[in-house]
């Protein structure tokens, strides 16, 4: 993207760009030209609050404006005010819209140094190709995609329209990618699975035949891994977002609109249902079912299949081995109470002695 000069968008403007209704308006124009967060905003700035935790910097802000929920009520009156149901998405709302601003999307068109071959479909005037970009035979590439520098796409990978291929993507073989579909840098699609035999003392490696496929809206960070399948699929459901570091192993199914945080690692075969909530480094031995609306907290090492929940009450899982979290945390808190219990005990033991 080409960068432009510094943007100034009026604050009426992005009020009604993001549906904010303005208290406390100022007094003529007033421009914003960046976003920040509360402490560190500057007399150009935009700044959200959300949480009555930062009160004190809501009072203190140099922010030229700030977003607060509809339904709030701060105690600012010197400082214009755009009123939404949510600051945190209205915040989003306006970063894109100033981004849009200051940067000119990709130009359509390949990079005179990728390397395309001949019977790849696309259309060259409705996508962008970046250097270095090589893309295998038999594959085709959606209307609306950003392919990056150094992205490797191998034979008989499909994309679909408008996905966002950051640089240094690689994509095996066969590889189906749905529409608007975010891989973030360094990330790996289609690798082998982890998968071998022990014959003899040597460790055979066993092939695999599969490939992986990302449905629509799904988003995977940078340097997470997806293997394909020793036969069939690894499947991504729509909607489901990847942080970085994260791990799936071959023939693993997730479902919809499930979140994985960072250093997650699933094994093989493993079946993960719809909305499910990983935290950061979880590990999920194979071959399990997890039920959909499960939440694991954060380190919990999952050794046996669990079941789900539902919308209005998930069922919410702790530790290693992983168990319900309302029995880990007394089972977490018990081993401290052992210094007290051993002084009672030595007390009653020296009563006895007496």
């Amino acid at each position: 993207a080409r960068p432009r000069p510094p943007v100034q968008i009026e604050l009426r403007d992005l009020a009604e760009k993001i549906g904010a209704e303005i208290a406390n308006p100022p007094e003529g124009e007033l421009s914003i030209c960046g976003l920040a967060s509360l402490r560190d905003a500057t007399a150009s700035d935009l700044a959200f609050f959300h949480d009555d935790r930062y009160l004190g910097d809501l009072k203190a802000t140099g922010a030229a404006a700030v977003l607060v929920a509809s339904d709030s009520s701060p105690e600012i009156t010197d400082l214009p005010q755009l009123r939404v149901t949510s600051p945190s998405l209205a915040f989003d709302l306006a970063a894109k819209e100033i981004l849009e601003r200051r940067y000119s999307p990709p130009s359509a068109g390949v990079h005179p140094s990728a390397c395309i071959d001949p019977g790849v479909e696309f259309d060259p005037e409705k996508v962008a190709i970046g250097p270095n970009a090589v893309i295998g035979e038999g594959s085709t590439v959606g209307e609306g995609c950003e392919i990056g520098a150094g992205v490797v796409i191998g034979r008989g990978v499909e994309i679909g329209a408008c996905c966002k291929i950051y640089p240094n993507v690689t994509l095996y073989d066969r590889t189906l990618l749905g529409e608007r579909v975010i891989l973030h840098s360094g990330c790996v699609l289609g690798a082998d699975g982890f998968g071998f035999e022990t014959s003899l003392g040597e460790h055979k490696k066993i092939e695999h035949f599969g490939y992986v496929q990302v449905d629509d809206d799904v988003e995977v960070g940078a340097n997470s891994t997806i293997d394909r399948g020793r036969f069939g699929r690894t499947w991504i459901g729509e909607g489901t977002k990847l942080d970085n570091l994260v791990q799936i192993g071959h023939n693993v199914t997730v479902g919809k609109k499930c979140i994985f945080v960072a250093d997650t690692a699933i094994a093989g075969s493993t079946q993960i249902g719809d909305y499910v909530t990983v935290a950061a480094q979880v590990g999920m031995g194979g071959h399990l079912e997890i039920g959909s609306y499960s939440v694991f907290a954060a380190r919990s090492g999952v050794t046996k299949s669990v079941p789900g929940g539902t919308p209005e009450k998930p069922a919410y899982y702790a530790g290693f081995p992983t168990g319900p979290a309302s029995r880990v945390r007394k089972e977490m808190v018990a081993p401290r109470k052992i210094p007290e219990i051993l002084r009672r005990l030595k007390a009653l033991e020296r009563r006895l002695e007496d």
